[in-house]
């Protein structure tokens, strides 16, 4: 394991630097960068130290050169040196470091790069150091003898067959060289002057530097008892002076030979400690019975163990898979990874739990591959990594798949599923359910007179009150909106009344104050009672929805329980009401458009407007969500969004927008797929109404987008067309991820709520950093929408988020003008948008 001595000031930067390198199963030594920096590295390298690394940020200067000067000294110059510096400290003498051996100077951006490029420098500097070495070219001999003459003669010999020989007249001169010196073989007289040579074979077993090199006894004289006193001394090989000189080279040849097996072995030993040693996953084997063999450092290091005696020879089942994650035991014989070291068989990507010494358990995902020798299996080789960080991600990712960010209740997808899974429930069984929808009256007022902060902070009010008065088997959901549903399971049709009273009863007796403001708050309770009849999920949702509309109607803040016979005409008008004023819009051209800024956060600039649609009702301007879901029930988006895709080709055409302005567009999974909305839009990029990149189409991850790759083929003509394609509530789970790779995306625009939520939920500022490197790595733009502080916007630039749009930044508008050809006729005014300041 390479040793390294980490200088850094800053202690963030410290930690986080020497994270990254234990990570990287480097041995690193952290100090600040001070006076006492020299003698830090005076101490190191008396210990082994491989390299440094100099953190320039905030150390103070003097003492930074003071520290690359001592590292310009001879014992330093074969020392990795790495220099991580920021753009506003600059080197005084960064051209003479650039010259200096065995040395990088890095911008503090690139980091990450620092474990691999450090490890490809020392790789560099052994490389080297071996070819500089004369000794490396060949076998290093010994050669101990009293007589000057054999002394010259075998030396004399050896050279000539390229052999490097070190001669020595007495024992002990010999042991005083190779104190200093390397050899692979020593070639000893047997009767010297003091110690004869089977003593200093003896020695020489002993010394750690030389216990491994070939030792073999020279002599003239052939008796068995200085034969056998010289191999029980560790000699192997006995050679006699009146042999002859080609004997003497073949014996010595032999000897040779062997040592040169014993250095590749040791070479090829060396080779695979690196390698285990570097990696970054625990690696350990074992033999059939499971018995752990060996154990590289990050396994050490990830189980926590002091070294490797603790381990090797024990089971590895008894010592780090005995039990599951709920501390329950396992026997072996049902154990997997157990059964694979017994039987032979491999496992890949094997989730379970291993145990820490610490008595932890930690998340981890392993690999066994079963070891082969003269084709019969001897062991394993078990390759594991910690996922508790990503089993946290995959977590949260669940969460937020699964919940709104706003009120931490569930969302709407979570519900409906709910509700389905009770359906089915019921039809196996007489118990009775019930279905509450609960709408505030007049949430708009409070929205629109206090802000948007003042509505946020009312639902969330609401939404936690909703929760507490739940029972435990009861679920609480917010749909959209105002709107929040609870599913009562098992409830008597008798207590439906009473529990719906008692939701109803907590928004009645509210008082919601905000920045010295108080307002009143009640809302409508809508009722569909569950049971073994009831059709489908949509069915439920339909009657409750209706029976809150009842309510509303009978004069708001009441109850109102869906009757079947009753009832039955008052959905139907809803829902034909809805039908026929949404077909009335689209023939009479009801609906509008406004327009919303979106800035460029990497250069304060103009990047493009999204376009909402808007109902202009007899009493109202309808927002979409008010009646985008009904559309969607009768089968109306192909239409709107054609109306919408025709209406801003007419604009653009009065009107052309700024070169390299994006214009973004909601559009309905459904639309796209609708072959004749395809024919459309493509109809009118060929006749050039956009021009190129100029139109964006915003797909939204809960609309369905995995229907998208049936017609993939259509949508890549689309954007060679000129279109691109955002995909839209990029974070809400695992399905928008999964679109990354599907789509022919030029960009994605984060979830809303996600958004909303970094300011109070610093693990949501976590998850939205990780969702923009990720789009960052395939070349994706990253846009942020409902931005509404200027704390969100610094939040969301520090992320990495790459354009921004919400009311701090300019809220939508219609932006139109009118023409000097009359009142009649109007078109997009591209005024530069206000928030450009907040940017600036």
């Amino acid at each position: 394991m390479h040793r390294l001595l980490l200088i850094e000031s800053s202690p963030t930067l410290r930690r986080g630097m020497e994270k990254l390198l234990l990570r990287h199963s480097y041995d690193v030594v952290s100090v600040t960068a001070h006076e006492s920096s020299l003698a830090d590295i005076d101490r190191e390298v008396s210990r082994g130290l491989s390299g440094v690394l100099i953190g320039w940020s905030t150390a103070d200067s003097a003492a930074c050169e003071a520290v690359l000067q001592r590292l310009d000294h001879a014992d330093c110059r074969g020392l990795a040196v790495v220099v991580l510096r920021s753009d506003s400290n600059r080197l005084d003498n960064e051209h003479a470091l650039a010259e200096r051996a065995f040395t990088l100077v890095l911008g503090w951006e690139r980091h990450a790069e620092v474990p691999g490029l450090t490890r490809a420098l020392l790789a560099r500097i052994a490389r080297e150091t071996r070819q500089r070495t004369p000794s490396d070219t060949g076998l290093k001999v010994l050669l101990v003898d009293d007589s000057r003459t054999s002394r010259v003669k075998y030396q004399r010999i050896l050279k000539s067959h390229g052999y490097t020989v070190v001669t020595c007249d007495d024992a002990e001169s010999a042991l005083e060289v190779v104190k200093t010196e390397r050899f692979d073989l020593a070639i000893v007289d047997y009767y010297m002057p003091g110690m004869n040579g089977a003593q200093l074979c003896r020695i020489l077993r002993e010394l750690p530097a030389t216990r491994d090199i070939a030792l073999a006894i020279l002599t003239g004289s052939y008796e068995d008892g200085l034969i056998r006193d010289c191999l029980e001394a560790g000699a192997s090989e006995c050679m006699f002076k009146t042999e002859s000189n080609q004997l003497f080279l073949a014996r010595v040849h032999s000897l040779a030979t062997l040592r040169e097996r014993e250095l590749r072995l040791e070479g090829e030993r060396l080779r695979l400690e690196l390698i285990l040693g570097s990696v970054g996953d625990g690696v350990y084997g074992v033999d059939r019975e499971g018995r752990i063999t060996f154990v590289n450092p990050a396994a050490l290091r990830l189980l926590q163990w002091p070294d490797a005696a603790g381990l090797v020879g024990k089971s590895a089942h008894d010592l780090l898979h005995f039990a599951d994650e709920h501390s329950r035991l396992i026997p072996p014989e049902t154990c997997f990874l157990q059964q694979a070291y017994e039987l032979g068989d491999s496992l890949s990507n094997w989730e379970t739990v291993f145990w820490r010494a610490d008595g932890h358990a930690m998340n981890v995902e392993c690999t066994v591959r079963p070891q082969h020798r003269d084709g019969e299996c001897v062991g394993a080789v078990v390759v594991f990594r910690d996922i508790a960080e990503r089993k946290r991600f995959e977590a949260e990712l669940q969460w937020q798949l699964q919940h709104d960010h706003l009120t931490k209740l569930f969302n709407r997808q979570y519900f409906e599923n709910a509700l389905e899974q009770e359906l089915q429930r019921l039809k196996r069984s007489t118990e009775r359910s019930a279905l509450l929808f609960i709408d505030l009256d007049r949430f708009k007022l409070i929205n629109d007179s206090a802000g948007h902060a003042a509505g946020d902070a009312l639902l969330t009010n609401i939404g936690h009150k909703l929760k507490s008065r739940a029972r435990q088997s009861d679920l609480v959901a917010r749909l959209s909106g105002d709107e929040f549903a609870v599913l009562l399971r098992n409830v008597d049709e008798g207590k439906v009344i009473a529990l719906a009273e008692q939701f109803r009863a907590i928004l009645d007796e509210m008082r919601f104050v905000y920045e010295g403001r108080s307002f009143e708050v009640s809302g409508s309770v809508g009722i569909s009672r569950l049971s073994v009849h009831t059709a489908t999920p949509a069915h439920a949702m339909n009657c409750a929805d209706a029976a809150c509309q009842i309510a509303k109607r009978k004069g708001r803040n009441r109850i109102h329980m869906f009757d079947a016979q009753d009832d039955a005409e008052v959905l139907a008008t809803l829902e034909q009401s809805w039908s026929e004023r949404l077909r009335r819009a689209l023939a009479r051209g009801a609906f509008t458009l406004q327009f919303q800024p979106i800035l460029d956060l990497r250069r304060p600039a103009l990047y493009g407007y999204e376009a909402f649609i808007r109902l202009d009702d007899a009493k109202s301007r309808l927002a979409p969500c008010a009646f985008m879901p009904q559309a969607e029930r009768f089968d109306l988006l192909p239409q709107v969004d054609t109306w919408v895709l025709d209406r801003i080709a007419k604009m653009v055409a009065q009107r052309q927008p700024p070169a390299g302005v994006h214009l973004h567009v909601n559009v309905a999974t459904a639309s796209l797929i609708d072959p004749g909305y395809r024919a459309r839009l493509a109809s009118l990029l060929r006749r050039g109404a956009f021009g190129p990149m100029h139109l964006c189409l915003e797909i939204r991850d809960d609309e369905g987008a995995g229907r998208l790759t049936a017609v993939l083929q259509e949508l890549r003509e689309l954007t060679r067309l000129g279109v691109t394609l955002t995909l839209d509530g990029y974070g809400r789970g695992f399905g928008a991820v999964d679109q990354l790779r599907a789509l022919p995306l030029a960009a994605v625009k984060l979830d809303g709520e996600l958004v909303r939520s970094i300011r109070q939920d610093e693990l949501s500022e976590h998850l939205l950093r990780a969702m923009t490197e990720l789009a960052h790595t395939m070349n994706l733009v990253v846009v942020a929408p409902l931005v509404e502080d200027a704390d969100t916007l610094k939040r969301l630039r520090a992320a990495g988020a790459d354009c921004a749009q919400g009311f701090a930044l300019g809220p939508p508008a219609d932006h139109w003008r009118e023409h000097d050809g009359g009142a009649s006729e109007k078109s997009l005014d591209w005024k530069v948008p206000s928030g450009l300041a907040q940017l600036t």
